[in-house]
């Protein structure tokens, strides 16, 4: 049995052909990190939610959310805790699950935030998108990062979020949006999306 390998005799996977979408996250682009403070959206006895960073590309922008969980007396890493709001057993997943997050654009528009990848691949958006695409942490930590598409017209860009089960209520921040669409212009396009 020296010669053949156990996955040898399998036919190698097919890729399947991607078309690539304006609102989709650029794979062939590297983006310009947006020069600003961490933007504290909220801050309780029991919890605190930032935009820790803010990445641009030619099209679009990511956003770093970050929150923090304070541990309540007695408690061990990885038990569940009370809610604030009910005063219930909740699983730190599900109490991360019941964040909302958003932008106020300065043209007066609202983007409210998915956790899904949305309608379909092939499907345009008829507005703007902000669409989680990566998170995880730990009971005490929770980072998220959502793509919004297109970039922000310039004015204030409100970032927005609400955690009714954390007592968090609907509480926002700004930045101009012109820093994004500067950062944009410094984006690295490596090669064309369809090469």
């Amino acid at each position: 049995m020296a010669g053949m390998g156990f996955f040898d005799d399998v036919p190698a996977a097919e890729p399947e052909p991607r078309i690539h979408h304006p609102w989709d996250p650029p794979q062939t682009e590297l983006p310009a990190i947006v020069q600003t403070s961490t933007v504290l959206l909220a801050r309780t006895e029991r919890a605190a939610v930032a935009v820790t960073g803010i990445s641009a590309y030619s099209a679009g922008f990511e956003i770093s959310l970050t929150a923090r969980f304070r541990p309540e007396r007695g408690e061990a890493s990885g038990e569940r805790r009370p809610g604030a709001a009910t005063g219930r057993i909740e699983d730190p997943r599900a109490l991360r699950r019941s964040a909302r997050f958003g932008l106020q654009l300065a043209d007066g528009r609202k983007v409210i935030g998915e956790h899904a990848p949305g309608p379909g691949p092939d499907i345009a958006p008829d507005g703007p998108i902000l669409r989680q695409f990566m998170g995880g942490g730990t009971p005490r930590s929770h980072v998220s990062r959502w793509w919004c598409w297109p970039l922000p017209p310039a004015g204030p860009l409100e970032f927005v979020c609400e955690w009714s089960a954390l007592g968090i209520p609907e509480s926002r921040s700004a930045v101009d949006g012109q820093l994004i669409l500067d950062a944009a212009a410094r984006s690295i396009r490596l090669w064309s999306e369809d090469g």
